[in-house]
């Protein structure tokens, strides 16, 4: 018994050390590959270049993806990367999942999902690994978490969440312009014509995002990111630079930074709700 035990003490190092070699001669790509087979079986790796990965269980998905990425995330980084940042990750992994579903099953074994999340998942980003998950179903979202994936992959590893309202209002901004565009990202038209800003701002976490409220959230968020940054870009940069470096008390980082003049803060508002009704 003690010479079964001994030897296997022995043996299993190099066992360890074959498997970790084997592992890692089989590249980047294969082990996405592998990592994402059991929730997309058939995936396979389409596309494999320099700044992007593709894999996809169907090969038209991914040429897709790849034709909507290049574009749209070269002008996030080289136009807006004051904003935005500049992303830690040269290339982007894209994984495309045959249904929301298999997102959601992948998603939870990730704990960097945040587990109050309801619904489905019509696509996420996880920044530790610069990768983006979507469902073939809604590559319509990919844009959106293009966005997440260049401003969460510019922060370093632990770096405290952008506020809810924030993130997500600045990813559907820029995920409806032309990349093409000399234009800068606007909101279209809608029928909104009131936001209760404090209430907003003060929503601390993701949970409280999706909760009851999630499209009136939705909603108010990127009104609330398109009138900042038309009409104060400068305060916003500002306040982008507050999100990062911390997350405490940011309801009065707002105050102070957007709200020190009350009365034109919301006559400009209301000015600028008015214009997109």
């Amino acid at each position: 018994m003690k010479t079964t035990v001994r030897t296997a003490l022995f043996v299993l190092p190099f066992a360890l050390l074959f498997l970790g070699i084997r592992w890692l001669g089989k590249g980047d790509a294969e082990r996405w590959r592998e990592r994402v087979a059991l929730q997309c079986p058939g995936a396979c790796v389409v596309v494999d270049e320099k700044d992007l990965l593709v894999i996809a269980a169907d090969a038209a998905d991914a040429r897709a993806v790849a034709a909507e990425v290049r574009d749209f995330r070269r002008v996030l980084v080289d136009r807006y990367k004051d904003l935005l940042g500049a992303p830690r990750f040269a290339r982007m992994v894209v994984v495309v999942f045959p249904d929301a579903e298999s997102v959601q099953a992948y998603a939870g074994k990730s704990a960097r999902v945040d587990r109050g999340t309801s619904g489905k998942l019509h696509g996420y980003t996880d920044p530790l690994f610069g990768a983006v998950f979507v469902p073939r179903d809604a590559i319509e979202t990919l844009r959106h978490e293009t966005v997440h994936w260049v401003m969460e992959t510019a922060r370093g590893v632990g770096s405290p969440q952008y506020s809810p309202w924030l993130s997500e209002g600045l990813a559907q901004l820029f995920e409806t312009f032309d990349p093409l565009s000399p234009q800068p990202p606007t909101p279209g038209p809608t029928g909104v014509r009131f936001i209760d800003v404090d209430r907003l701002v003060g929503i601390e976490d993701h949970a409280g995002f999706m909760g009851p409220l999630v499209h009136r959230n939705y909603a108010e968020a990127l009104l609330l990111c398109g009138f900042l940054f038309e009409t104060r870009p400068k305060e916003l940069l500002q306040y982008m630079d507050a999100e990062r470096r911390s997350d405490e008390a940011r309801p009065l980082a707002f105050r102070k930074i957007f709200r020190s003049d009350e009365d034109a803060f919301r006559r400009d508002l209301a000015e600028y709700l008015e214009k997109l009704s």
